[in-house]
């Protein structure tokens, strides 16, 4: 996005620049709007100089009418004006939010995934809804008070040096005493660093908040309390002692330049006072000067306050233009077209920051096979998956689909040819129909009904309120079970019918009636593809066509589960632990009545 190509102040014009028509016509009416603010005191002004002149009578109060009627006009004028000011500028904030959150979701849907799984769901949220909103402010508001609280005490002023320049500096004496309180209370080195550590206090809170909720059947099952989950108490406790710390820092400063912004009658009332009695200046001038000399300063009040929110909106800008920075996934300028489906890692390795979880990793899995891949929790089952979906990109060796590298593929003929079903089935806030018909949005009734029937999802299709209209995730009329949703997953593979399935433990946390729902439902994914699935329990894998042991990121064995039960090693152990806690009941003693 060109107007992040530079940061700082200079990309909030540029963000504005887009709608610059409107944003002109907003400054142009709000500069009118503050000239017709001073048509009052001038008026009272003129109308002091009627009646304090010699010879005053009937005919100065038509002129003074007159006065007061223009004194009405002005005051709806203005008014009138800054509301037509106020259209404008919020029609320009709401076409350019807009047009900047969807060149927010536009970039991160070319984000690698693995991107989204190293932040926090709040901090994300906070950027495009907080973050983005608080543009607003400054678009639909500070632009034309900018414009005004800079053209509004120039104007007056000009005008009180034109009446008497003594009195004007009079009047002009707290403003470099504001200007010095103000940058104390905002413009210092502490108060960058103290909003950058606002962000982070509030993105740390947003995510703890986020976690918690999704976290409530954990906490209700043990009769827990928002006191014990301590990350959470934590987060909000930090954010609490920030803001704390922030009030104590900036509110001496800040209280003192209240009280200078509102104190000019204080410099000027003395001095006019002892100008006037020395005849050096008229009762109408010293009534102006009490009307304007302080008046000035609400726009360089307006100002100040401006400059410690554009600050703190600099700091969420700052956010915004880091996402935007993100790289996004690599586009290869000849995409090539693989001639088959088979999948091959030619030495592999990956590390999550500075711990090696794939290591010099080497395999085959040949077209329309069963490959499964299991070892013990941390060996990297789950990581080789998402590589093949380049939710990372390996650090060394190649990922190959039909002898081509998927870094020479687009993005879209990888997502076309690869399905993945995660250990979590994941449903949107939407119908089921629209649920399942993600896998492949041109496809027609009958091919949803066909995929729900085939994932055996019909049967509790059929008892929800509106079928495939009924409305489910977060906010939705019904709350499906887990296996519920891991069925709907595969429906929504079914229909996507990619040549390539990943299968990562899908049934690790269904319960028997389930899983075995779900194992009928691989059986309409696998027929003629190549399926690689990451296995948690053995019993589930025994027909594959092959089996890679998986320890420290290397594949320590391989063979069909027939021959790795006869040979030593690690798999023949975890058959034994797999069949022994298969074959395990509880036991109890008879206790004699």
């Amino acid at each position: 996005m060109e107007e992040f190509s530079r940061p700082g102040i200079g990309g909030l014009f540029r963000i504005s620049g887009a709608k610059k028509l409107h944003l002109g016509v907003s400054a142009a009416l709000a500069v009118t709007s503050s000239f017709l603010a001073l048509a009052t005191p001038v008026i009272i002004y003129l109308a002091l100089l009627q009646m304090l002149a010699p010879g005053f009578g009937q005919e100065q109060y038509g002129e003074i009418r007159r006065l007061g009627l223009f004194a009405v006009l002005a005051a709806c004028g203005r008014y009138v004006l800054l509301f037509a000011s106020l259209m404008a500028s919020h029609v320009a904030a709401f076409d350019i939010l807009y047009h900047l959150r969807s060149t927010l979701c536009a970039h991160l849907g070319t984000l690698p995934m693995g991107w989204f799984t190293a932040r926090q769901t709040g901090a994300v949220k906070k950027i495009l809804s907080e973050d983005v909103e608080e543009l607003e402010q400054f678009i639909a508001h500070h632009i034309p008070d900018i414009v005004t609280g800079a053209a509004q005490p120039l104007i007056i002023v000009a005008f009180l040096f034109a009446l008497d320049w003594r009195l004007a500096l009079a009047a002009l004496l707290p403003l470099p005493l504001a200007f010095v309180l103000q940058w104390r209370a905002f413009g210092s080195g502490k108060g960058a660093e103290y909003r950058a550590e606002y962000h982070n206090a509030l993105e740390d809170m947003n995510g703890s908040i986020v976690e918690y909720i999704r976290g409530m059947p954990v906490v209700k099952i043990f009769n827990q309390t928002v006191e014990s989950f301590t990350r959470m108490k934590a987060a909000a406790l930090a954010y609490k002692y920030f803001i704390e710390k922030i009030t104590l820092a900036m509110a001496p400063p800040w209280a003192m330049f209240v009280v200078v912004t509102s104190s000019g009658l204080l410099f000027i009332l003395p001095f006019g006072l002892w100008l006037y009695f020395g005849g050096d200046i008229s009762l109408p001038v010293l009534f102006l000067f009490l009307l304007l000399g302080s008046a000035y300063m609400a726009p360089v009040f307006k100002l100040a306050m401006m400059g410690g929110q554009l600050r703190h909106l600099l700091e969420g800008l700052k956010r915004v233009e880091a996402v935007l920075r993100e790289p996004p996934v690599r586009e290869t300028p000849d995409p090539r077209t693989p001639e088959g489906n088979s999948v091959e890692f030619r030495n592999v390795s990956f590390r999550y920051g500075q711990r090696r979880v794939i290591s010099d990793l080497s395999f085959f899995l040949p077209e329309g096979t069963l490959t499964a891949l299991v070892g013990p929790s941390g060996a990297g089952k789950s990581t080789v998956g998402r590589l093949l979906l380049r939710m990372w990109d390996a650090e060394e060796g190649e990922i190959l689909i039909g002898g081509v590298n998927i870094r020479d593929m687009s993005t879209r003929d990888l997502m076309d040819r690869v399905a993945f079903v995660f250990q979590e089935g994941f449903v949107f806030s939407d119908t089921v129909r629209e649920n399942i018909r993600m896998g492949k949005e041109d496809a027609s009734e009958e091919d949803v009904l066909r995929a729900a029937e085939a994932a055996r999802c019909l049967d509790f299709i059929r008892k929800l309120p509106k079928g495939l209209d009924t409305v489910i995730g977060e906010g939705g009329e019904v709350h499906l079970s887990g296996g519920e949703a891991q069925r709907l997953a595969m429906a929504r593979i079914i229909l996507k019918n990619a040549p390539i399935v990943v299968l990562d433990e899908a049934t690790a946390f269904t319960d028997a009636e389930n899983e075995a729902k779900i194992q009928d439902a691989f059986a309409s994914i696998m027929q003629g593809k190549t399926v690689m699935v990451i296995a948690h329990r053995l019993s589930t894998i025994t027909d594959a066509n092959a089996i890679l042991v998986i320890r420290d990121g290397r594949v320590e064995q391989r063979g069909t589960h027939a021959e790795l039960a006869r040979e030593e090693g690690l798999y023949a152990a975890m058959w034994r632990a797999h069949t022994a806690a298969r074959d395990w009941r509880l036991q109890t003693e008879e206790k004699p009545c």
